[in-house]
C-alpha cells in the first residue's frame, strides 16, 4: 500500500538537477531547490501552519499552541541533496514531520507549545561544509565565512544566498534564540545497517558522532617515470597510500572502539601515466561520539603522516577543514521517543549517530533528540537508498507520538 508520504516523497524527487544519472541532485540555493522548497511550504500552508523563510533560507512552519508564548518544539530535517544521492536522506524529517502533525490534528491532539517544523538550508556539503543553515541558527557561521566558504566552481556561499533573493548581511537575523527552544526532534534514515541487521524497528539516538576533517598536503618530485630510479624517488602517492592505510588501522585500534577513519578523496599530480606524482592531497574524516578518543586518533594519524613524510624525503602539510563537538541527546527527548514507540508497539534500541545531521548542530544550544527509521542494506547517499512504506509508517507515528509529550 503506497501511504502520503510515499507519494509526496516521489513527488518532491521529480525537482532534480541530474534526472539522467538514476539518483538525486539537488544543492542548496539551486533554482530546483528552490522550487522543491516552495512545493514543501505549499503542503506546510495545507495544514494551516504559518510559513516564513529566515535570512539563510531555512523553512519554518508554526502550529501554534493554547500557549503561544512556551519554548517551542522544533522538528524536521532538510530536502537538499549531494551528488547522485538517494531520496530520502533528509526528506523523510521533513515530510515526516509534515505527516506527523497532520495526524495530530486529525486525532484532536491540542499542543500546549507550538510546534514548529523546519527545512535547514544546506546539510550537504556544497560549501565544503554541511549544515550552513543551522550553523547560522546556531551563531555559528560569521560574515566573513559566507565569502570564504565556496562550491566546487567557486562559487561563494554569499553570492549563492544573493542568487537565490537573500542577503547575506542579514545573517545575525537567522540566528535562534536558545531559550525560544524547548526541544529539537528530527527523523531520519539510519543511513547504516545496524537497525536492519539487528531486527530492531525504531533507532532513539543518545549521542550524534561529530567529524573532525582536515587535508593532508604531501610535497615530493615530480619527475619521469622511466628515467627516474626507484631509489631516488620521491613518490609523494606512495607516501599517502601508507597513510591512508594507517588511518584505518588506527582508527580501528581506537580506545572507544567506535571511532571511524575515511580517506575519501585523493588528488595526486600531475596525473601522468609516465610521472611519478610530485603533489598529493588526502581529505581525511575522523569521527566519534567520544571527543577525546577522536582527538587521540586525529595525533596518532599526524603523528604517523608526519614519520612517513620524514622518512620518504616528502613535505607534509596540514590544512584545517572542519572540528565539530559531539553531542549527547536529551534524557527527556530520549523518554518521549522511548515511550512512544512502546506505544506504537514498535521494536526500539538506543544507539550512536554515526553520520551528522543539523541535530548536532543545534545540540550545543538546546535539547535535540533523534528518531531512526532502517536504511536498507544501510545504503545512503546514493541511488539504491530505500527505506519501506511500513518503516517510514511506523516512523511518523512515533514521531507523532513524541512531539505530542514533549508539547504537551
Amino acid at each position: 500500500m503506497v501511504s502520503r508520504l510515499d507519494e509526496t516523497i516521489a513527488e518532491l524527487a521529480a525537482y532534480n538537477d541530474d534526472p539522467d544519472s538514476g539518483g538525486m541532485t539537488r544543492e542548496v540555493y539551486t533554482p530546483t531547490y528552490a522550487a522543491a522548497l516552495d512545493r514543501v511550504a505549499g503542503w506546510m500552508e495545507e495544514l494551516g501552519l504559518a510559513v516564513r523563510l529566515d535570512a539563510v533560507g531555512n523553512l519554518f512552519a508554526r502550529w501554534e499552541g493554547a500557549e503561544p508564548g512556551a519554548a517551542r518544539v522544533l522538528t524536521g530535517s532538510h530536502v537538499d541533496t549531494t551528488l547522485n544521492a538517494g531520496r530520502y536522506d533528509g526528506v523523510v524529517g521533513v515530510l515526516g514531520a509534515i505527516e506527523a502533525v497532520r495526524r495530530l490534528q486529525v486525532d484532536g491532539v491540542a499542543p500546549r507549545r507550538p510546534v514548529e517544523l523546519v527545512a535547514w538550508a544546506g546539510e550537504e556539503p556544497r560549501f565544503g561544509t554541511g549544515c550552513v543553515g543551522s550553523r547560522a541558527a546556531a551563531g555559528a557561521l560569521a560574515r566573513a565565512d559566507l565569502d570564504a566558504l565556496r562550491d566546487r566552481e567557486g562559487i561563494s556561499m554569499a553570492a549563492a544566498l544573493r542568487e537565490g533573493g537573500f542577503d547575506p548581511d542579514r545573517l545575525e537575523e537567522a540566528e535562534l534564540d536558545p531559550a525560544s527552544v524547548h526541544a529539537l526532534l528530527e527523523l531520519h534514515i539510519e543511513q547504516g545497517a545496524v537497525l536492519e541487521s539487528s531486527g530492531d524497528e525504531i533507532g532513539v539516538v543518545t549521542a550524534i558522532a561529530a567529524p573532525h576533517d582536515f587535508t593532508l598536503v604531501l610535497g615530493g618530485a615530480a619527475t619521469h617515470a622511466g628515467a627516474t630510479p626507484m631509489r631516488l624517488r620521491r613518490d609523494a602517492l606512495t607516501g599517502a597510500a601508507e597513510i591512508v592505510l594507517a588511518v584505518e588501522r588506527i582508527a580501528r585500534a581506537s580506545a572507544s572502539g567506535t571511532t571511524v577513519g575515511t580517506v575519501g578523496v585523493v588528488r595526486a599530480r600531475p596525473g601522468a601515466i609516465n610521472v611519478v606524482p610530485g603533489d598529493v592531497q588526502l581529505d581525511v574524516d575522523v569521527r566519534d561520539s567520544d571527543a577525546a578518543a577522536r582527538r587521540a586518533v586525529v595525533d596518532e594519524i599526524l603523528a604517523c603522516a608526519a614519520d612517513v613524510t620524514a622518512r620518504r624525503g616528502l613535505e607534509l602539510g596540514v590544512v584545517p577543514i572542519v572540528e565539530d563537538v559531539p553531542v549527547g541527546c536529551s534524557p527527556e527527548v530520549i523518554a518521549a521517543v522511548e515511550a512512544a514507540a512502546a506505544e506504537a508497539g514498535a521494536r526500539a534500541r538506543r544507539m550512536i549517530s554515526g553520520a551528522y545531521h543539523d541535530a548536532m548542530i543545534l545540540g550545543a544550544r538546546v535539547p535535540i533528540g533523534m528518531v531512526f527509521v532502517p536504511s536498507a542494506g544501510g545504503i545512503s547517499h546514493h541511488p539504491d537508498e530505500f527505506t519501506a512504506s511500513e518503516d517510514l509508517e511506523r516512523g511518523v507515528r512515533v514521531l507523532a507520538g513524541t512531539l505530542a509529550r514533549l508539547a504537551a
